[in-house]
């Protein structure tokens, strides 16, 4: 997708809010010594395990408050976590938690530990959509991204000269945030137009394209970032996009101001996590795609392979998932094409 262009890369900001670290996490339950051993274990084949890490977090916590001291789980023992785990929590977070209970269960029978498997538990189906943006909203969001500023002390470790490229290139490429977030410098070729990226949700590289609009903000972008008075900030395995301070940007600090900026622009947020969300770029990158190819001449069911490929989809059923999206927004594009299935399932975060 062209973007509009970055202005004013080179000012500084508004505020910067403090960035979230995540602590290290310490568990003491019975069940602490095969937590840190499944961890580094999912660890040495290159999962990414910061939600397994949380979930043990409150496994962990379980255990100890009803003094739990064996590590053989139980039907009674697995319906009791079971229970407490599904107060006050939506469907699919239940079902998340369950497949990770489940594979952990699975991990400590291997181990020795005699463990209750439950029964397959089926996938909630879910109504959520996500957001949409217009392209009139994008120019919108280009254009508060370029306004923020900080009001009074510089901050070393602002973001926000990172955000105006961030933000494009997100809506740009189609990238989860985490994937733009991990690019380093040796990944960006110019020479070539294209962006290596390793993706951390299904475990393979792809490539990303940058068309000529992209590049003009991040050639602008890497010009302001390299004067910063950072040592190696312009070597290889460096992070592409970072704060003042040449560390890695988190993922929830775009979100914070991502919040910010969709609220400057006039754009109704709902709130509680239903955006609309940093996440909902690469929706919009998809679904502006395919109607930028079906409008000059490709049959709408053509695009599905070259916008699976483009998002990095394993299976290209997920990305038929856009055509309902389409199809809500731009009626007249694929209104005579008759759906390839019709059961229908809404991802979060496809």
């Amino acid at each position: 997708r062209d973007v509009a262009p970055s202005r004013g890369l080179g000012d500084v900001y508004k505020r910067q809010e403090g960035c979230c670290m995540v602590n290290q996490m310490k568990y003491s339950s019975v069940l602490s010594p095969y937590m840190y051993a499944y961890i580094k274990e999912k660890e040495a084949i290159g999962h990414a395990v910061t939600q397994t890490k949380w979930f043990f977090h409150e496994l962990d916590i379980y255990f100890q408050q009803n003094n739990l001291t064996s590590t053989q789980i139980t039907k009674e023992m697995y319906d009791g976590w079971y229970e407490w785990a599904s107060i006050n929590r939506k469907r699919t977070t239940i079902h998340t938690k369950v497949l990770m209970m489940t594979a952990f269960l699975k991990y400590m029978c291997t181990v020795g530990n005699d463990c209750y498997i439950p029964y397959p538990h089926k996938n909630p189906s879910s109504d959520f959509i996500p957001y949409v943006f217009s392209h009139e909203e994008m120019e919108k969001v280009f254009k508060e991204c370029d306004r923020l500023r900080i009001a009074g002390q510089y901050h070393s470790h602002t973001v926000l000269m990172a955000l105006p490229s961030l933000i494009r290139l997100l809506y740009s490429t189609g990238l989860r945030i985490n994937e733009a977030l991990n690019i380093r410098n040796q990944d960006v070729h110019f020479d070539k137009h294209l962006i290596v990226v390793d993706s951390l949700k299904n475990h393979i590289q792809r490539l990303a394209p940058i068309n000529e609009s992209l590049e003009v903000v991040l050639r602008q972008y890497i010009s302001y970032r390299d004067r910063l008075s950072v040592s190696d900030i312009t070597a290889p395995n460096s992070y592409l996009f970072v704060s003042g301070t040449g560390k890695r940007i988190g993922s929830s600090t775009v979100s914070r101001w991502f919040h910010k900026i969709i609220i400057n622009a006039g754009i109704p947020y709902i709130g509680n996590h239903d955006g609309p969300r940093v996440h909902d770029l690469r929706h919009t990158a998809c679904v502006h795609a395919m109607v930028n190819m079906v409008r000059n001449g490709m049959d709408i069911y053509c695009t599905l392979p070259i916008l699976a490929t483009f998002m990095g989809h394993k299976n290209p059923m997920n990305t038929e998932y856009y055509l309902r999206l389409t199809q809500s927004m731009y009626p007249e594009l694929i209104s005579k094409f008759p759906p390839i299935y019709k059961g229908y399932v809404s991802y979060k975060n496809i």
